[in-house]
């Protein structure tokens, strides 16, 4: 008996789900937990592109076909194609100079393990449609060889990278773009295409290497249903061989990023406003430079620095996102060692830190003065960009008690002195007698359970309230917070106000002050967009208020160009009070109100 119930025991347990090709039905699956544990990615750009390996520096390099095609930037690329490689040098010759005789897949791979990486994404086909494993279908369509084990390397770099990858304790995983130029088959019959080129090669990566991540892209310009988005999706999901941990991005129809899909994507602070597809992860794309493949075009000061690698990933840990890293090799195979050196520094970062990283989740404050902050369970982990100069640290909003407070870099995690939190003033931590960690370091607090947390915004260590972007409730239409590259880095501003419909909304603390507070705004307004008006209302719990229209009276030279505007002085206050400013547009000239980098609060002098 025991041994027929041991039989029939499969045939009794629940079936796996079967999932319908309908977004309805593909959005019941839940995104395997690996991936919103795993926070760091490394993303590869490689193949006949690596070879020119040029454009303007401001864009991809892995888009030289098309630049080319179009004589972009002033004819930059077709200039450095002519005067290099000649008038009559087409794209395709550039596939046998994509040799990667110096590859070492298991060197790459070690190279992402140090880094702390806990998956990896290959391009296995960008869009000129050279695909990096035996695809016999790239090369059909083309009528000449166009995959890596038939011309250039004569080798099977996806299978040997995953291989490699996967001998390393990491996960693999493979994008896909479903554009191609210069593909005859795509260019007469889209159908076609879908049915003879890319359904075949789509489903034969997923058989032949069982990534652990589908990363789509291209779909931007069709509608999903040319695609046939959710007929390949609803397969994935039922059929592939690892379909219990496969994990699929957002890019699969035109607008359809951030609303379908196992995780949203993002790139370089562009994309979908919102942090999740309701309760599912998010990922953030970028390079260490700015293109994607190599650019030997970029110089130095494009690179991110060692320290701004460590805090990309932290900030985008602490709103609950993915970091995937680009790097873009050269066409012979190696790393550049910039590159490998930024990567490096991460690894060093994460082998002390890591718990800080891998398997948390987001911060449950909306403003980080101190830096950023992840969560697992009861205890709270505070990443800290600046050294406190007394040596003492305040977690300003923070209800719970802490019962033990370390220093992940502390050897020994000895207990931290700490002074418990009064109301929304939140505990006070003696850092005094340790030394800082390079890029961040990281308070652990052990708390009486999940965090609890006052979210208004309140001063920072000079006493300012500074009222950011990130920070706003927004409602209406059009009105959001977009990035801008500045340095490296990816900085918020409150963008595209073109409803008198649309608000912006803060809470925050002000202290008492004999003096009062001055409130300026950090914004931005283009030419022959000035004359615009606000609608500016402060009001406080305790019953004071101040409602006034602001005019933007001058412009700034460009939307991205900034200077303060005073806005309005408040008087004295006797005690701590609970404000809410709400912002409006009464009237816009043109295109849009303005841009808003930064609202002030600061003592009158």
């Amino acid at each position: 008996m025991a041994a027929l119930l041991v039989l029939l025991l499969p045939l009794l347990q629940d079936p796996a789900p079967r999932y319908e090709p309908t977004w309805e039905s593909l959005a019941t699956r839940p995104t395997p937990d690996w991936f919103e544990d795993a926070r760091f990615g490394i993303f590869i750009h490689w193949g006949v592109y690596s070879v020119p390996a040029f454009c303007d520096p401001s864009t991809y390099s892995e888009w030289y076909r098309w630049w080319l095609d179009t004589n972009a930037h002033g004819g930059l690329e077709r200039r450095f194609h002519e005067q290099n490689y000649g008038a009559d040098f087409a794209y395709e010759d550039f596939a046998p100079k994509f040799r990667a005789e110096l590859w070492d897949p298991d060197e790459w791979a070690e190279i992402f393990r140090r880094a702390g990486a806990r998956y990896v994404v290959l391009t296995s086909k960008h869009h000129d449609g050279f695909a990096l494993w035996p695809s016999a279908e790239a090369s059909a369509a083309r009528g000449f060889p166009w995959n890596a084990a038939e011309v250039g390397p004569h080798r099977d770099l996806v299978g040997e990278l995953t291989e490699a990858v996967r001998a390393a304790g990491l996960r693999m995983g493979l994008y896909y773009s479903v554009l191609e130029w210069h593909n005859p088959i795509f260019d007469r019959d889209l159908e076609e295409y879908v049915r003879k080129v890319m359904f075949p090669q789509m489903k034969d990566i997923v058989r032949r290497y069982r990534p652990d991540v589908f990363w789509c892209d291209g779909e931007w310009e069709r509608p999903a249903e040319v695609w046939h988005s959710t007929e390949f999706l609803a397969w994935l999901y039922n059929e592939a061989p690892n379909r219990d941990a496969v994990v699929a991005n957002d890019r699969w129809g035109r607008g359809l990023r951030g609303r379908c899909g196992d995780f949203a994507t993002t790139e370089y602070g562009r994309g979908p406003d919102g942090r999740t597809i309701g309760d599912r992860p998010w990922e953030e794309c970028r390079g260490i430079g700015h293109s994607f493949a190599f650019n030997r075009a970029e110089g130095y000061d494009i690179y991110l620095e060692r320290e701004e690698c460590v805090r990309l990933l932290l900030d985008l840990a602490s709103r609950g996102g993915n970091l995937l890293l680009d790097i873009g090799p050269t066409a012979d195979g190696r790393i550049p060692l910039i590159m490998v050196d930024r990567l490096l520094a991460m690894g060093r970062w994460l082998d002390v830190n890591g718990e800080s990283v891998y398997g948390t989740r987001r911060s449950p404050f909306r403003s980080m003065p101190w830096g950023a902050a992840t969560t697992r369970g009861d205890t709270l982990y505070l990443h800290l960009y600046e050294w406190p100069k007394d040596g003492w640290f305040q977690v300003p909003g923070l209800l719970n008690t802490v019962r033990r407070a370390t220093l992940l870099h502390d050897p020994e995690r000895r207990p931290l002195p700490l002074v418990p939190a009064t109301g929304a003033e939140g505990p006070r931590i003696d850092l005094r007698g340790f030394h800082p960690f390079f890029a961040a370091s990281v308070v652990a607090l052990e708390l009486d359970g999940p965090p609890r947390v006052d979210e208004r915004i309140r001063p920072d260590a000079d006493g300012v309230v500074r009222l950011r972007p990130e920070q706003a409730e927004l409602t209406g239409p059009e009105l959001r917070v977009e990035t801008v590259q500045e340095d490296g880095r990816a900085v918020p501003n409150l963008g595209w106000w073109s409803s008198t419909e649309a608000t912006a909304a803060w809470e925050f603390v002000l202290p008492a002050s004999d003096t009062g507070y001055r409130f300026e705004i950090l914004y931005g307004c283009a030419p022959c967009q000035e004359g615009g008006r606000l609608h500016w209302r402060l009001e406080s719990a305790g019953g004071a208020s101040a409602d006034l229209e602001v005019e933007i009276e001058q412009a700034t030279g460009s939307w991205q160009s900034y200077r303060w505007l005073p806005v309005m002085d408040l008087g004295p206050t006797a005690a701590e009070d609970s404000w809410r400013l709400v912002l409006q547009a009464a009237e816009i000239q043109d295109q849009a109100l303005m841009n808003i980098r930064e609202i002030r609060v600061s003592r009158v002098p």
